[in-house]
């Protein structure tokens, strides 16, 4: 590699950990114009093992609403809980974060059936409530409500302390010799407080995940003989059509849990061939069917453990996909209408309400964000597109620092302002950085921070005003190769003997690769190659040399050419291999991603 590309690299780093970035020679055009939004629906799709699926696409998906088959626009995959793994692990790490890595947080609504339990079973749903805590994270919210009558006991919280505390609160209030009225009159009034917590929600623009724990409720009836007005205790089939429709405005997808042993009731005379004594089934599992019909919900085991069927919650709701509409004219707001998805690949199991609430759009914000208000919220930020990248390099001092490179999706936007936290793995906030011109291209900042696990959260917000969050998971440190030491392995590409760092690539027809090499002996005999795989310890597709360039009495740098015409667009591993006299080898890599362009 030539002498003034090697240093042009470490002079663009350099400028930009001390702060003195040149400006680029133009800024970037705001976008003129922006086509108006469509209504937005979201859906759960699940590989057989239960895990969310990856990388679904618009053509794949059918979404009808009141039986018309709407176009889908965009499609969105929202990563609910961090760290999540949508099936299989991946072959390659991911070569940059985006939004849709962000950690939107889940909201799970814990409501529990307080007359279906009698005294002394609450262990039921406490220890099923247990196992939930433990699969919790910061990022979510947990709500516990015990109806009809206790209400909510804590309202959304992340403290699980508060939360076993509100559920160790509730007592069974159920009767071991309960009649068939008695069965219908306590559904009846379960099922009108269960509307009215779904009501008070409102219609929202995320997804909820509302756990019913019961021992059993009634299904529709009567309560009296054929001939006779209805008795007391008549349970429409309206009352749970009420309760599907108001799941329906507020996102809901519910999961009934009731025991494998429920309650019977006390056997009461049955319709004879008269039509006499017609007064309905006093099967407890009759209403659990109704409420998981009308809701599209999935009805799960409440066993002794407690755990399995929550924990299987926990892995359906960590992420689920947000589809953008094509708008139609008189499109209806505010009315719950027929809905069903469909997906084109075999063996996914959907998981979507029957009903669905469309909402006209979001009004404007009275207060308009700021980056610092991105970056300490735990919500996801997805009006602009964002790739996020990072990596360790080593001050002369010996003191580590963190670059993170920043990308909006697409290149035409011009950034407004930008800025991005380090958080450790307790969750605390180390350090921040704060773009002074956003603009810039490539835009990199620099944390200094000890070695360690961190993620990363990046936040922009561009001249249209419209902010976006990505997050990657990032190990701060060095590779240490004997008496060397090698910081990460950066990607970009060169012009005019100029390399800038990239994070994404298509049409190019190669990318440079370097990495610092830090401390060893003068003279020391070293090899350097590049090589080019699928897999982390794949063979290699290509193999070239590294040019060693001493950039100072402290580091050398290794740089080298990634040949990217020859490669089909997907995600290659790029390792820089070091290998000393006496055998020692070590090595750094990174992934690379080209795309069709």
């Amino acid at each position: 590699m030539p002498r003034r590309a090697s240093v042009a690299l470490v002079v663009v780093l350099a400028a930009a950990f001390s702060g003195a970035v040149g400006h680029v020679s133009a800024r970037q055009s705001q976008i003129a114009s922006e086509r108006p939004s469509g209504p937005t629906v979201d859906f759960i799709a699940l590989d057989a093992d239960g895990s969310p699926v990856a990388e679904l696409q618009p053509p794949e998906v059918e979404i009808r609403i009141a039986d018309r088959v709407r176009t889908v626009r965009t499609l969105r995959r929202v990563a609910a809980a961090p760290g999540t793994v949508p099936g299989a692990p991946p072959r390659v790490a991911p070569p940059y974060g985006t939004n849709d890595n962000v950690a939107a947080g889940r909201r799970f609504v814990l409501v529990i059936d307080q007359e279906s339990f009698a005294a002394g079973r609450e262990l039921l749903f406490r220890n099923a409530i247990e196992g939930l805590l433990a699969d919790l994270t910061p990022a979510d919210r947990t709500m516990v409500a015990a109806l009809p009558f206790g209400g909510v006991m804590v309202p959304f919280t992340s403290d699980t302390a508060r939360i076993r505390l509100a559920a160790g609160r509730v007592t069974g209030q159920g009767s071991r010799a309960e009649t068939g009225s008695d069965l219908a009159c306590r559904t009846r009034r379960f099922l009108e407080s269960l509307d009215g917590l779904l009501r008070d929600r409102g219609t929202l623009e995320s997804p909820q995940t509302l756990v019913v724990f019961t021992g059993g409720l009634a299904g529709p009836r009567r309560d009296a003989p054929m001939g006779v007005l209805p008795g007391m205790c008549e349970l429409l089939v309206d009352l749970f059509r009420q309760v599907g429709s108001a799941a329906s405005a507020a996102r809901a997808n519910v999961y009934v849990m009731s025991p494998a042993d429920p309650t019977i009731t006390a056997s009461l005379p049955r319709q004879t061939v008269g039509g006499a004594s017609d007064i309905g089934s006093d099967n407890p599992l009759e209403g659990i069917e109704h409420v998981t019909g009308v809701t599209g919900g999935t009805r799960l085991p409440l066993d002794a453990a407690g755990t399995g069927s929550l924990l299987r919650i926990a892995k359906e709701s960590s992420a689920y996909y947000v589809a953008e509409l094509e708008p139609v004219s008189g499109e209806v707001f505010g009315r719950s209408r027929r809905f069903s998805v469909r997906v084109a690949r075999r063996g996914v199991t959907v998981r979507a309400r029957p009903e669905i609430t469309l909402t006209d759009t979001v009004p404007a914000r009275t207060t308009r964000l700021t980056v610092p208000d991105i970056l300490g919220s735990t919500e996801a930020a997805t009006d602009l597109q964002l790739r996020v990248g990072g990596f360790t390099v080593r001050d002369p001092d010996g003191k580590l620092r963190v670059g993170i490179l920043i990308e909006p999706v697409d290149p035409s936007v011009a950034l407004a302002s930008a800025g991005a936290i380090l958080i450790d793995d307790t969750d605390r906030v180390v350090t921040h950085w704060h773009a002074r011109d956003a603009t810039e291209r490539p835009l990199i900042g620099a944390l200094s921070v000890p070695p360690g696990p961190y993620r990363v959260r990046a936040a922009a917000i561009d001249a249209a005003g419209r902010p976006g969050a990505a997050e990657i998971d990032l190990d701060v440190g060095l590779t240490q190769v004997g008496a060397l030491s090698l910081g990460s392995l950066l990607l970009g590409i060169s012009r005019g003997g100029v390399t800038s760092l990239q994070l994404e690539f298509g049409s190019e027809l190669t990318a440079r690769a370097s990495f610092d090499i830090y401390g060893g002996a003068a003279g020391q005999k070293l090899s350097a190659t590049l090589e080019v795989s699928r897999t982390l310890d794949g063979p290699a597709m290509a193999v070239v040399p590294l040019a060693l360039t001493r950039a100072d009495d402290t580091r050398v740098v290794a740089t080298g050419v990634v040949p990217l015409g020859a490669l089909a667009p997907g995600d290659y591993v790029v390792k820089g291999i070091i290998r000393l006299e006496d055998g020692t080898t070590g090595r750094v890599v990174r992934t690379l991603r080209k795309v069709a362009k």
